[in-house]
C-alpha cells in the first residue's frame, strides 16, 4: 500500500495532465505537467538523484507540448492517449534499463530490502506490469473506448500493487530456494539394507567432513585416499637433524597453520561438537603482526581495541576506520546467522520466512555481500596506505589479482573478531579427529589407495574404480579431489554437458605456494604468524611459538610461504605438459631454481627476523611440483580453481555425485569444511537442520519389516 501511494506521487504531473486537458485544453494541460515534472527533477538534481518517472515526464511533456503546437497531436484525447503511451514507453524502459520506475518509490517504504534480489525482481514485474497497462489505457484512449474501460483497468493495476507484491515475492523466493545451484537432481534414496551408500574421493578436510556427517545419519561411508596420509594440506611431516651433537627433531605443517571458525557458533567448531571430537584438539591462538616496510602492526585480539589501534596509526582515517570495521562487523553477522538452524554451518536459509527475514535483520549484508570488497572500503574514504592494512589478509585466499566480493573478503575478518586457532600437535590433528568421528560410526578410510573412475551408469554415478583394479559400488559419490582432476580424469568428459565440459577445460587453478621450511636453533623475536607486505613480500610462520613441541628446547621451526599465480606455477613443470616429472624433480636445474627462490625467502624474512640464515640447522622446500605430488592438485594449486569456474552448490552435472573442497567454496580449511556439509546436506537433504530422517532408523525399520 506504501509503494502504491507513493508511486501515486510520482504520477502526480500526470493526473495534473488529465485532470485539466478537459477543462484548459491539451496545451496549458502540458505547460502545467511539464511544471509539476520540473520542480522535483530539479531538485533531485541538486542533490544527485534520479528517478525515472519524474525526469522522463519533463521529457514527454516538453516534446507533447511540441507537438501540440507543431499540430501533429490533433485532439485532446489524442494527446491523453500520447501522455499515456510515453508513460508506458517510459516504464518499459526503466526495466530495460534495469531502474524500474516502481523501485524509486518502493525503497523509501522498504529500505531494508532495496538491495535484495527478490526487490528487484518484483518491482521489475510490477514495472512491466504498469507499463503494459498505460500502453492498453493509449489504446484506449486513442480509439475512444467508453471510460469504464479506463477505470477499470486503474483499479486492476491498483488491486495489483497492493496485493500483489506480497505474493510475488514468496513465490519468487520459494522458485529461488527450489533452484538453488546450478544442478537440481533428487536426492539418493538410502533405503537399501546392505552395501555402501557413499563413497568419498579424498581425505582431504572437505572429503572427511562429508563423511563424517553422512556417517553420523547412519549411512555406510568409505574414504578412499591416495596418500599415506588424510588431511590433504592438513598433514605434518618430522626432520631430524644433529646440531652440537646432539639429534634434533623438528615438525612442519605442510600448509594450515591459522584455522577460523572455532568460536561459539563458528562453523568448524560447530561440526567438531556435532561429531563429538572437539575436545580431542587442543586450540592455541594465533597471533599477527603486519610489516609495511618501517611500519609494524600488531593487532590486539580484540577487534575495537584493534581499530582504535589504527585509528591512532592513521588518525586521518581513524573515524573511517571505525566505520567500516562496524559495517564488516554487521555483514560478517549476517553471512553466519544462516547458521543458526543448520548447526553453525551458513547457507542459503530453506523457509521463505527466513529468506525475507534476512533484509530487516540484516540489512548491510543484502547490500553489499555481492558487490566489491573495494567498493565497500571506498565508501568511507580510506588512504591508500589504511586500505593496505586492511587489506592485510588478502593472501589467505588470493594472490591479489582478482576482485573480491564482500561475501568472499568479509570471512578474513573473523580472524579480528573471533581469532585464529592452530591445533597443537599439528595441523593434522584435525584430520585424525574427523577420521576417528568416520570410524567410530563404521565408517573406513582407506589410504594408500587411489581411484582411478568415479563410475557412471546412464546419467548416475553408481561408484569407483580403484587403481589396482577393485570396483566399489556405491550409490552415491564425492568427490574431494582436485576440481579438473575430477572432471577430466576421474569422469569421463565425454558424460558431461558440452557447456561443463568446456568450462572445466577452460578453468585455471587457482594460486600455488613456494614455500621454505627451517628448523633453527634460536627462538625468533616476533608473533607466529608475520605478513611481510612489498615487492618482496612473504608470509612467515613460527608455529613453534604456539606450540614448543614442534621443535627442541631452545630451538624453533620457521615457515616461509610466498604465493604464485598460476602463470607462475605452471613454469615450474617440465615442458611440454605431461614431462618426466620424477626425472625434473631429481635434475640439477630443479634443485638450483628452489635453492635460488629460497634463498630469496630468507634473505627477506630477515627483513623482520635478523640473521635468521646463520640460525638454520635444517631446510626443505616445496614447490607447486611439491603440492602437485602430494597433494594431486593441478599445477600444484593450493586454492583450489579460480572463481569462475567453483560450482555454485556441491551438486554436478552427474546424479549422485556431488563435490567438497575448495571448488565450491573457495579456499581456507573452514570453507572447505562448510563445502563437506554442504555436500552431505545435498546427499541428505535437511541433515544440517536435523530434519532428515536418520539413515539408521530407516535401514532398521526396513530390515524389520
Amino acid at each position: 500500500m506504501r509503494t502504491f501511494l507513493a508511486a501515486n506521487l510520482g504520477l502526480s504531473a500526470f493526473a495534473l495532465f488529465w485532470i485539466l486537458v478537459p477543462v484548459l485544453g491539451a496545451g496549458p494541460a502540458s505547460l502545467a505537467g511539464l511544471a509539476v515534472s520540473l520542480a522535483p527533477t530539479a531538485w533531485r538534481a541538486v542533490r544527485r538523484q534520479f528517478r525515472a518517472l519524474e525526469a522522463g515526464g519533463v521529457v514527454l511533456f516538453g516534446a507533447l507540448g511540441l507537438a501540440l503546437r507543431a499540430g501533429a497531436v490533433a485532439s485532446a484525447s489524442d494527446a491523453v492517449a500520447v501522455s499515456f503511451a510515453g508513460l508506458g514507453g517510459l516504464a518499459l524502459l526503466s526495466v530495460a534499463l534495469g531502474r524500474p520506475w516502481t523501485a524509486d518509490y518502493a525503497r523509501a517504504a522498504f529500505a531494508a530490502e532495496a538491495e535484495s534480489p527478490i526487490f528487484r525482481l518484483v518491482n521489475q514485474i510490477l514495472s512491466a506490469f504498469w507499463g503494459l497497462l498505460f500502453l492498453v489505457d493509449a489504446i484506449a484512449f486513442h480509439f475512444g473506448w467508453p471510460a469504464w474501460v479506463t477505470t477499470g483497468l486503474f483499479a486492476f493495476g491498483a488491486l495489483v500493487s497492493i496485493f500483489g507484491p506480497g505474493r510475488v515475492i514468496r513465490l519468487a523466493v520459494g522458485w529461488r530456494i527450489a533452484r538453488a545451484g546450478e544442478f537440481r537432481w533428487p536426492a539418493p534414496v538410502f533405503e537399501r539394507r546392505s552395501g555402501l551408500d557413499v563413497a568419498v574421493v579424498g581425505a582431504g578436510i572437505g572429503g572427511l567432513t562429508a563423511a563424517a556427517l553422512l556417517a553420523d545419519a547412519g549411512l555406510q561411508v568409505a574414504v578412499y585416499e591416495a596418500h599415506a596420509v588424510a588431511g590433504g594440506f592438513c598433514h605434518t611431516f618430522l626432520r631430524k637433524e644433529r646440531h652440537g651433537g646432539k639429534a634434533c627433531l623438528y615438525r612442519f605443517d605442510a600448509g594450515p597453520h591459522d584455522f577460523s571458525g572455532l568460536h561459539p557458533g563458528g562453523a568448524l567448531g560447530s561440526l567438531l561438537r556435532r561429531l563429538g571430537v572437539a575436545d580431542a584438539i587442543a586450540w592455541r591462538r594465533v597471533d599477527h603482526s603486519y610489516v609495511f616496510g618501517d611500519r609494524r602492526i600488531e593487532p590486539a585480539r580484540d577487534w575495537r581495541e584493534y581499530a582504535r589501534q589504527l585509528g591512532a596509526e592513521f588518525p586521518a582515517d581513524a573515524a573511517g576506520i571505525v566505520a567500516l570495521l562496524d559495517d564488516i562487523r554487521a555483514i560478517f553477522d549476517g553471512m553466519t546467522a544462516s547458521g543458526e538452524t543448520t548447526g553453525g554451518v551458513p547457507g542459503m536459509p530453506d523457509s521463505v520466512d527466513a529468506v525475507l527475514a534476512l533484509p530487516k535483520r540484516h540489512p548491510l549484508m543484502i547490500e553489499w555481500m555481492d558487490r566489491p570488497f573495494d567498493e565497500l572500503v571506498a565508501t568511507h574514504g580510506l588512504s591508500p596506505e589504511a586500505k593496505e592494512v586492511i587489506l592485510a589478509l588478502t593472501g589467505y585466499v588470493s594472490d591479489g589479482r582478482e576482485r573480491l566480493t564482500c561475501a568472499e573478503f568479509v570471512p578474513l575478518f573473523g580472524y579480528y573478531f573471533h581469532g585464529g586457532w592452530y591445533p597443537a600437535g599439528g595441523s593434522d590433528k584435525l584430520a585424525d579427529a574427523l577420521v576417528a568421528a568416520i570410524e567410530r560410526r563404521g565408517g573406513t578410510v582407506r589410504l594408500k589407495t587411489p581411484v582411478e573412475k568415479i563410475l557412471v551408469d546412464g546419467d548416475r554415478a553408481t561408484g569407483l574404480r580403484l587403481a589396482g583394479g577393485e570396483t566399489v559400488l556405491a550409490r552415491a559419490v564425492v568427490s574431494n579431489a582436485d576440481f579438473k582432476r575430477t572432471f577430466e580424469d576421474l569422469v569421463d568428459p565425454r558424460l558431461l554437458p558440452a557447456s561443463f565440459r568446456r568450462r572445466v577445460a577452460e578453468a585455471a587453478p587457482a594460486p600455488s605456494a613456494f614455500m621454505v621450511h627451517l628448523g633453527v636453533d634460536f627462538v625468533p623475536d616476533g608473533r607466529p604468524a608475520i605478513h611481510v607486505h612489498g615487492a618482496n613480500g612473504i608470509g612467515v610462520e613460527i608455529l613453534s611459538k604456539v606450540d614448543p613441541s614442534a621443535a627442541p628446547a631452545g630451538h624453533a621451526t620457521v615457515a616461509l610461504i610466498k604465493l604464485l599465480t598460476h602463470e607462475e606455477a605452471r613454469a615450474w613443470f617440465p615442458a611440454p605438459p605431461g614431462g618426466d616429472e620424477k626425472a625434473w624433480r631429481r635434475s640439477n636445474a630443479y634443485s638450483e631454481r628452489k635453492r635460488e627462490i629460497a634463498d630469496a625467502m630468507i634473505a627477506a624474512a630477515e627483513t623482520v627476523l635478523p640473521d635468521l640464515g646463520k640460525h638454520i640447522v635444517h631446510r626443505s622446500e616445496a614447490s607447486p611440483v611439491t603440492y602437485a605430488r602430494y597433494d594431486r592438485s593441478s599445477t600444484g594449486a593450493i586454492y583450489g580453481v579460480e572463481r569462475a569456474a567453483r560450482l555454485r552448490g556441491a551438486k554436478s552435472p552427474i546424479r549422485g555425485l556431488v563435490v567438497a573442497g575448495a571448488a565450491t567454496h573457495g579456499p581456507g580449511v573452514e570453507a572447505v569444511a562448510i563445502s563437506g556439509a554442504r555436500a552431505a546436506e545435498a546427499l541428505v537433504p535437511g541433515l544440517l537442520a536435523g530434519k532428515a530422517a536418520r539413515a539408521s532408523a530407516a535401514k532398521t525399520a526396513l530390515a524389520s519389516a
